[in-house]
């Protein structure tokens, strides 16, 4: 199998580590996910595999942005902030307030702010999973963290079963959590809610419909040549540099290299970066170089770029 990042659909009802588990038996391959998705959720869920997890931690941020489509039902609170949770609270009045306020209350979460995570999350609380602390009883109390919000859509709002409901779809950054929108929203509007369906419909530039059905692992397709997996060369961002042979000899010695060694560069983006990935003649990534901690040292070597991490033709 290929190192890479396939985009898995993952089903509702099934942990994140579920899909890890079930694509370790069926393929025999090592692999990892990169964020998250609770059991109640479905959608996309980046498994990185063989020597792909060695990137994971080189993306930037701003491109594991996500793209939530939810569901927020009001009326009734929840201690998980979800549907799974137990019910602390309902509201025993009409839910009735106006367009405005709804959009001044959805307003209010756009851009940056600091946000309390759910009891019942993966944060760790003393060296202790904060969810399980809150299933053993345990007060958990949760530090706010900055996050940031891109945009915040009512797609409709309807009642069902005296019921009424928000669909939304939010773009936020890595770290938000979507149940504490869905919980604070309830608690602005007066009424209490809580999310009651998520679909998270993107991750970064990979989407929901381009995304590997989980029925498909479990009956064992191979994935390596669909629209849904990304090889190893393919994942990151960074403008793409192909270097001579000479080049790639001080590569694979951990040796700087300079502008007599580039051969080509390749970028989607004419701003400058502190950071490229090298490819061989053949197109393979083999490296990762930066101008170092210290640019100047990069100017007065003559733009020399230094090695951040080298991939060995026969690493694992």
């Amino acid at each position: 199998m290929s190192d890479g990042c396939l985009v898995v659909c993952k089903p509702r009802g099934c942990t994140s580590h579920d899909v890890i588990e079930k694509i370790r038996r069926v393929y025999k391959i090592k692999c990892g996910h990169a964020g998250t998705l609770d059991p109640m959720a479905q959608g996309v869920l980046l498994v990185f595999t063989g020597k792909a997890l060695k990137l994971i931690n080189f993306i930037p941020p701003e491109h594991l942005d996500k793209t939530y489509l939810m569901k927020v039902s009001l009326g009734t609170t929840t201690d998980s902030y979800d549907a799974t949770g137990n019910i602390t609270s309902k509201y025993d009045k009409p839910i009735d307030f106006s367009n405005e306020t709804l959009m001044g209350a959805l307003r209010t979460f756009v851009g940056n702010y600091e946000q309390i995570p759910p009891a019942f999350s993966a944060i760790k609380v003393g060296g202790k999973r904060a969810y399980a602390m809150a299933r053993a009883g345990e007060e958990v109390k949760l530090a706010s963290r900055p996050v940031h919000v891109t945009s915040i859509r009512l797609i409709t709002d309807y009642y069902a079963n005296d019921t009424r409901h928000l669909v939304l779809r939010v773009h936020c950054s890595r770290g938000t959590y979507v149940r504490s929108i869905a919980h604070d929203l309830g608690q602005k509007l007066g009424c209490g809610g809580h999310l009651s369906y998520l679909l998270r419909e993107r991750v970064g530039k990979w989407a929901f419909t381009n995304a590997f059905p989980f029925w498909k692992i479990e009956k064992g397709v191979p994935f390596a040549e669909s629209d849904s997996f990304v090889k190893f060369s393919d994942i990151l961002p960074f403008p793409r540099l192909r270097v001579s042979t000479e080049g790639c000899d001080r590569i694979r010695n951990g040796q700087p290299i300079g502008r007599k060694d580039i051969v080509s560069l390749e970028t989607d983006n004419p701003e400058a970066t502190d950071t490229v990935q090298i490819l061989s003649a053949e197109g393979s990534l083999i490296a990762i170089y930066g101008t170092g901690k210290d640019k100047s040292e990069s100017q007065k070597n003559g733009l020399k770029l230094f090695p951040v991490r080298i991939f060995p033709e026969n690493e694992a």
